[in-house]
């Protein structure tokens, strides 16, 4: 749909924002609705912060990945012409706090009544000098990182489904998620060569990776581990990263730039984790652990497909994300 019909129309496609030039600047801007939060799904919580929340992070998390700095956010909102006032300012108020603790400004935008509360945000930043980042970029022998917690979501989520236990609420991504906009700016300036937001899993996210850069991309499970995983016995703490819901940036830098580059992100306070590497001229991800490889699986969140968590439910997409074979 987006190679073959959208292209044919629109001026970019491929890429988490688009860019308008600006003289020797960029404005970069995206958007995107927000679904339904997991803080309701998962967390049983159906306040409306956690949905404005929500809805500015997703933006932000475009933004983070084009390396830009904040500029402005803006809404358009609808819901039912009965709600509460209280109701809307819980809204309102998620997305001004969530606005603020990612540096946007709060624009307004537009209210509309509808049959059921929705909204769709828009997300507006800028690089000042040189290119944004874009998917395209990384070359053999680039090292690929994980810029934010990769695992903390679904270590959370599993911990309430399980009933193990219910995380801080203002410290956990199932409530109150949070981009890694505050950090990008000074990873493109950095080394990070190129980036895309995680939203749809780690998984989805290497394979366009390797596929808009035509190269092979090697996975190392070894590396990826979660604190705070005992009360989740048997579970790999691998798996835990493979779902959406961290907001992470998967990055590509030079090898020999690449322990700058986490040095950078941790002396910001971000967490960066090398997770593997570019490797080969053929366009798939391979998984490797303790010196075996196989092919990635399929843990999709394609829309329109049929194996998706969007047509197949939340259900199904948990019991893929634990039991699909990895190693």
């Amino acid at each position: 749909m987006i190679r073959e019909v959208v292209a044919r129309y629109a001026e970019s496609i491929g890429d988490d924002c688009g860019v308008v030039p600006f003289g020797r600047a960029s404005i970069v801007a995206t958007t995107d609705p927000v679904p339904k939060p997991a803080a309701s799904a998962i967390g049983g919580d159906d306040d409306l912060f956690w949905m404005g929340w929500l809805l500015v992070t997703i933006n932000a998390s475009d933004l983070a990945a084009a390396g830009a700095e904040p500029l402005g956010f803006m809404a358009a909102l609808e819901m039912p012409a009965l709600l509460e006032s209280s109701e809307l300012e819980r809204l309102l108020s998620g997305i001004r706090g969530s606005c603020d603790a990612q540096g946007l400004a709060y624009l307004g935008g537009n209210l509309r009544e509808a049959g059921t509360i929705a909204g769709v945000g828009t997300a507006i930043g800028v690089v000042r000098e040189g290119p944004p980042l874009t998917r395209s970029g990384m070359r053999e022998g680039d090292a690929l990182l994980s810029i934010g917690n990769g695992g903390v979501f679904w270590r959370d989520a599993l911990l309430i489904l399980r009933q193990l236990g219910m995380p801080e609420k203002d410290e956990s991504p199932v409530f109150r998620p949070l981009s890694c906009l505050a950090v990008m700016s000074k990873l493109r300036e950095g080394g990070v060569v190129a980036a895309m937001d995680n939203s749809d899993g780690l998984l989805p996210t290497l394979e366009q990776l390797a596929e808009k850069n035509g190269c092979g991309i090697v996975l190392n499970l070894d590396a990826l581990k979660v604190p705070g995983c005992e009360k989740l016995v048997g579970i790999d703490e691998a798996r835990l990263w493979l779902g959406w819901g961290d907001w992470t940036v998967v990055g590509a830098t030079r090898p020999e730039s690449a322990e700058a580059v986490v040095e950078l992100a941790r002396s910001t306070g971000y967490s960066a984790t090398v997770i593997g590497k570019c490797e080969g001229a053929d366009p798939v991800v391979l998984l490797e652990s303790q010196g075996k490889r196989v092919r990635a699986p399929r843990v999709e969140s394609e829309r329109f497909a049929a194996d998706s968590w969007f047509s197949s439910g939340l259900d199904t997409y948990i019991e893929t994300l634990l039991t699909v074979p990895l190693r």
